[in-house]
């Protein structure tokens, strides 16, 4: 079943960039399927992972099952639909973030630069809920929400952003909802 709000809420979120670090890897085939190698031979499992395969500078987010395999042309457990790639999609369209390339990719490639051109201050935010997000936050207030609070609801949607918890909000400026803290 398809959550509509998803849709709203992604809608005025896709314009925002942002730039986050990513490790590199490799993406493996077998038998059963295709799965990601890191670069310390560990892969994910049960969970999303932002990978850029062709060290574009843009990555994309791929669900991994509990055996490490890629999902794809299906709806992940947590309700996302991804395609034939097994990346994420929304309303067709394919969730992308602007990451940093590791110094050994970029030095060996010619990198558009107007590709982040856009890319925001937020590191840590991210413009996609695909990878298991538990704090939305206001990109212009600067305030940060957990996901049921009803000032959520009354946000626009242009401000929204999405973080997992991961990096220290506070020292990116942002303070706690009132309501829901």
């Amino acid at each position: 079943m398809r959550r509509p709000w998803k849709s709203l809420i992604l809608a005025g979120v896709l314009s925002l960039s942002l730039t986050v670090p990513v490790f590199a890897g490799s993406w493996q085939l077998d038998a059963n399927g295709y799965w990601y190698q890191n670069d310390d031979h560990s892969y994910p499992a049960n969970t999303w992972q932002w990978i850029d395969g062709n060290n574009d500078g843009i990555a994309e987010s791929y669900y991994f099952n509990e055996n490490g395999y890629l999902l794809v042309n299906t709806t992940t457990p947590d309700g996302f639909t991804v395609d034939a790639n097994g990346a994420c999609i929304v309303d067709g369209i394919v969730q992308t973030k602007t990451i940093s390339v590791p110094a050994s990719a970029a030095s060996t490639q010619t990198q558009n630069q107007n590709t982040s051109a856009s890319a925001g201050s937020h590191t840590g935010v991210s413009s996609s809920p695909c990878d298991g997000y538990t704090i939305i936050v206001n990109t212009n207030t600067k305030k940060y929400h957990v996901p049921s609070c009803r000032a959520v609801k009354d946000m626009k949607q242009k401000n929204m952003g999405y973080s997992d918890g991961s990096v220290d909000l506070g020292a990116l400026g942002y303070v706690p909802c009132k309501i829901c803290h």
